[in-house]
């Protein structure tokens, strides 16, 4: 997977994690335990894998605490940097404030607590491929999961959100496009109703990459207790 052409990466880790009090009221939910290590360790491992150098992490919620257990990012293999929220500046807003990091590169966004084994190599070679404005790794709605839904065409493109039948994962190759389409930096924004919906308003292209594997967001305590026992059972595979 060394031969991803993406070197940089925004890990989204500013939630409160409020589903999960009263264990984040003290920890902020990247650094939550999973076998041994914390999820944050996981997604940043998962972007080495990938091919990234350099990732910007940004903080809110008890930041300072994952600040002290990343550092510079050096034992990941990685160069970090943090972007600090005094106000939670939602999934746009955050990257909007990184931008000057990202220049006019391509780069993955990924949330700290969602695990999955998505190939994101594979991604970031369809995204620059493909001159899309945007790349989402998405997954088949599986009867009974309340994940937005969203709908993709013969051609692999997103057409739009509210129907279809997949879901966005949170793991996606964003670039130039995507951050002009966003309101201004320090503003409060949604990345799916005031980025990709501007990008598909305006034609365009925005891919999806189909992933057939495994995937848990982690934001209730039924989700949480069902990855730790995918880890214990070999359902999932924590990087080390």
């Amino acid at each position: 997977m060394k031969d991803a052409a993406v070197k940089k990466a925004m890990l989204l880790a500013a939630g409160l994690g409020t589903r999960l009090r009263p264990l984040t009221l003290t920890t902020p939910k990247p650094l939550l335990p999973l076998d041994g290590a914390c999820l944050i360790d996981q997604q940043l491992r998962f972007l080495a894998k990938a091919g990234v150098l350099e990732v910007m992490i940004n903080l809110h919620h008890l930041g300072e605490k994952i600040r002290s257990h990343v550092g510079d990012g050096s034992r990941y293999g990685l160069s970090v940097r943090y972007s600090e929220e005094h106000e939670i500046l939602g999934t746009g807003g955050g990257i909007k404030k990184a931008s000057g990091f990202f220049g006019e590169e391509p780069f993955f966004a990924l949330n700290a607590d969602a695990l999955t084994d998505a190939d994101a190599a594979a991604a970031a070679r369809l995204h620059i491929s493909s001159g899309a404005a945007a790349t989402m790794v998405v997954k088949k709605l599986s009867a009974g999961e309340k994940y937005n839904p969203l709908e993709i065409d013969e051609g692999g493109f997103v057409k739009g959100f509210g129907r279809g039948s997949h879901f966005f994962t949170g793991l996606q190759v964003l670039g130039p496009e995507m951050l002009s389409a966003l309101p201004e930096a320090g503003a409060v924004s949604c990345l799916i109703r005031d980025g990709y919906e501007k990008l598909i308003r305006e034609k365009k292209p925005v891919r999806a990459l189909a992933h057939a594997g495994y995937f848990n967001d982690l934001g209730t305590f039924e989700r949480y207790d069902a990855a730790r026992r995918d880890v214990a059972e070999g359902k999932f595979s924590l990087l080390a």
